[in-house]
């Protein structure tokens, strides 16, 4: 069956929205040649066996997903090893958890990067492809019900994305909602019904007919009718505030249908001096729409929000699991400098080595492996680098606070939303509009921004002490600019300087605002008088820590441009390299990283068949 051009050109689209990584040359340098070993601090060395090699240079989630699928592989039989820059308590990269005891009172658990578990079947799919149980490797997951609190500017507040199994108390909080959005506007309820059955059409035709590349022509009636209804009224295509104008009347209710624009990187605002409204590069289609579907709709089987129980450091060590159960090694504390196409140069315990791979997958963000990574030859050393030629999601400051007191009005999720002039809606986006330092700040108490703070031990007890909480509130914000000089730099040089570009007086301006916005809520008024320990994260530590380009934890941005067949595939510039992560096809999340670690394993597992 051929489908229409238009169609085909929309499908492809809307996959990538679904919210959401040389010869041995002879010298002074030591090559590795000893036996292979399953103990992370020992040596590393190819497979004296006819087994070909898989060099796995990251644990991040893209990372372990692919070592476990060409591990658990018959086809191919592979060794497999993952060498990984940081240390063991840091495995799975962004996704993890880190704990910090405060004295007199224990340990808190905060998550460095992703806080919600989205479309969840994805995760359990990397354990039943290897013929494995989540269960087993200890991953459970709690669905969050409801989805969201959102905390007006005003202080006003409503609940939002309920499951269709609700008990007497959720379904009391279900009917608040309802009339909260009729008192927004007239029908508001109706109209929010309206808007997300046209983006869950979207997503039920774009998961499996376009991301996991299975046909289902069942879900392209309905994905049709919603798109060309009403005059085209939700033309997937249409820059998300058109469609928004047209469906809803209250600033409140569009902000509600749009916040997750940001996952991607983008606005909703149509730019009428851009070809399309602007939805090349900064505007949201209102195919992203599907995000709000993903996370507040009604599917039995894609919607909803989930926790995993004992934070995302219980996801990334299931993964390891899983992965050292099919035979893969780890090396941790262990640097690779240079990706060359028969294999990679490594810096371990102040030595530098190389190891031969038939196979090379690189989890480090994409654009910084370019810069940085690729074929950079033996004598490399360790830089920070990346390629500015791209667009970028926003850079993000982490706030992680430990509480001496309970937050009982904080959901798990929560999003502050500034809505009180249509100018303060437009300008709460200045983090996605502009990349400078000179952009609108967080001077003065009228500044408007959105920012997102989760609040785990709600749905996690062990997140905190009894009597007490973990907070993590994230401020979009400008990401990383790009100096060339400092590419020259060692690594640990490069990074202090670009680490100025967010100092001090500007993180307290940022924690004074969102601490102002703290007060709408009743029972946070006086919420920094209970902070008894708190860490700060950056562009600039996400860029030490992950090697994430321009600092921003969320990879390249989805405008048009960077899409589909425009945004960065898995082939490397070397033959025998593939790239797995946020920044290369599907895009950023974590299921659609797995999404695509799953094409890259078995791109890699049919390029190592056909060479065997």
């Amino acid at each position: 069956m051929r489908l229409p051009r238009h169609l085909i050109f929309v499908s492809a689209i809307v996959t990538q929205f679904i919210h959401q990584v040389c010869s041995f040359s002879h010298g002074s340098l030591q090559t590795t040649r000893l036996h292979s070993t399953t103990n992370d601090d020992h040596t590393i060395s190819k497979s004296k066996d006819s087994r070909p090699t898989v060099v796995v240079v990251g644990s991040g989630v893209g990372g372990l997903s692919v070592s476990s699928r060409i591990a658990a592989s018959k086809e191919v039989n592979a060794k497999v090893i993952v060498l990984e820059k940081n240390s063991k308590d840091m495995t799975g990269g962004r996704c993890g958890s880190f704990d910090r005891f405060v004295e007199g009172y224990g340990t808190f658990r905060h998550e460095r990067g992703p806080s919600l578990l989205l479309l969840k079947d994805v995760y359990l799919d990397l354990f039943k492809d290897c013929s494995r149980r989540a269960q087993d490797f200890g991953l459970v997951m709690k669905q969050c019900k409801p989805a969201y609190q959102i905390i007006f500017d005003d202080g006003d507040s409503l609940t939002v994305g309920f499951p269709s199994d609700m008990d007497d108390e959720i379904k009391q909080e279900f009917e608040a909602s309802k009339q909260k959005m009729n008192e927004f506007e007239n029908d508001g309820y109706t109209k929010w019904q309206e808007y997300l059955r046209a983006t869950e059409a979207f997503l039920e035709c774009g998961l499996p007919n376009f991301i996991e590349e299975r046909l289902d022509l069942a879900s392209f009636p309905k994905f049709v009718i919603e798109a060309v209804k009403d005059n085209f009224k939700s033309w997937p295509l249409k820059p998300h505030s058109v469609v928004l104008d047209n469906t809803f009347e209250s600033r409140k209710m569009k902000a509600l249908a749009s916040f997750q624009d940001l996952y991607v990187g983008l606005e909703p605002y149509e730019n009428k001096d851009e070809i399309g409204g602007g939805v090349l590069r900064k505007t949201a289609p209102v195919v992203f729409g599907l995000l709000a579907a993903i996370e507040l709709g009604n599917s039995q089987t894609l919607s909803g929000v989930f926790a995993p129980v004992g934070g995302f450091r219980a996801v990334s060590t299931a993964f390891q699991s899983l992965s050292k159960d099919l035979g893969t090694e780890f090396f941790y504390d262990t640097t690779v400098t240079s990706i060359e196409e028969d294999g990679v140069w490594y810096e371990q315990g102040g030595e530098q080595k190389y190891l031969e791979a038939d196979l090379v997958i690189c989890n480090p963000d994409l654009p910084f492996a370019n810069a940085a990574l690729l074929s950079q030859g033996k004598d490399h050393k360790a830089r920070y680098d990346y390629d500015d030629k791209f667009d970028y999601s926003s850079g993000v400051i982490a706030f992680h606070w430990s509480l001496s007191t309970r937050c009982n009005s904080l959901k798990t999720h929560n999003v502050f939303l500034s809505t009180s002039t249509e100018e303060c809606l437009e300008k709460s986006w200045a983090a996605i509009r502009y990349n400078d330092p000179s952009a609108p700040s967080f001077d003065g108490d009228e500044f408007p921004f959105n920012f997102y703070v989760h609040r785990a031990s709600e749905s996690d007890e062990t997140a905190a002490p009894e009597g007490c909480d973990s907070l993590l509130v994230l401020v979009p914000c400008c990401t990383l600019l790009r100096d060339e000089e400092l590419s020259k730099l060692s690594r640990e040089e490069a990074l202090e300087q670009y680490k100025n570009q967010f100092d001090n007086e500007f993180l307290n301006k940022v924690k004074t605002a969102v601490i102002r916005r703290f007060a709408a809520v009743n029972g946070l008024e006086n919420i920094n008088e209970f902070i008894i320990d708190e860490v700060i994260d950056t562009p600039a530590t996400y860029a030490d820590m992950y090697n994430v380009a321009a600092g921003t934890p969320f990879g390249l941005s989805h405008g048009f441009s960077q899409l589909s067949v425009f945004r960065p595939g898995h082939q490397s510039k070397l033959e025998k390299t593939l790239f797995v992560g946020a920044s290369t096809k599907p895009g950023n999340g974590v299921p659609l990283v797995l999404l695509g670690a799953k094409q890259v394993a078995n791109k890699a597992i049919s390029l190592l068949t056909t060479k065997s």
